[in-house]
């Protein structure tokens, strides 16, 4: 059994990587070196170049790997770039995430792990920020993370796709 991690060429990616092959893991890297290095994605990982928004790219992944469970760190993440391409953040984070938890449904892969931010909060009301503070996201970015949270948690009800 594998562990899919989205973004694993990027910086946390693949630090993940690095760490869940320390644990003996075995590893898929699925990133479309739009920020991502692919001099970054460990040696004993297997590296597929693509974009997840692509079902047929994600298709083939889950289709000649034995995928468990999914870490999701794909995602465009500059404020004050999703600030002036607003668009371009929702196509990529938001339908991107779609396009991932349909693919997992039809390969009946029921577990993941998704890299939010403290963005979907937007200015704290108290610090430390906790998770049943109010979300209310300053920012595009922000915004593009709390709809990916909560497409989540609607894909579980009747999918039972499980997410954390």
């Amino acid at each position: 059994m594998a562990v899919l991690v989205t973004g694993g060429a990027g910086y946390i990616g693949s630090h993940c990587v690095y760490g869940l092959i320390d644990k003996k893991e075995e590893v898929v890297v699925a990133d479309n070196l739009q920020t991502g290095h692919e001099s970054a994605v460990h040696s004993k990982a297997i590296f597929y170049k693509g974009d997840i928004r692509n079902g047929e790219f994600l298709d083939g992944i889950f289709s000649e790997n034995d995928i468990d469970s999914v870490i999701h760190f794909a995602a465009s993440s500059l404020v004050g770039v999703s600030m002036k391409e607003p668009l371009a953040y929702f196509d990529n984070n938001v339908y991107g995430t779609e396009v991932l938890l349909s693919a997992m449904n039809r390969h009946k892969v029921r577990r993941i792990v998704f890299s939010s931010s403290a963005a979907v909060y937007g200015e704290p009301e108290r610090i430390p920020i906790t998770e049943t503070d109010r979300t209310e996201p300053a920012n595009a970015y922000g915004e593009t993370k709390l709809a990916m949270e909560k497409i989540m948690k609607w894909a579980d009800i009747p999918h039972s796709i499980r997410y954390i």
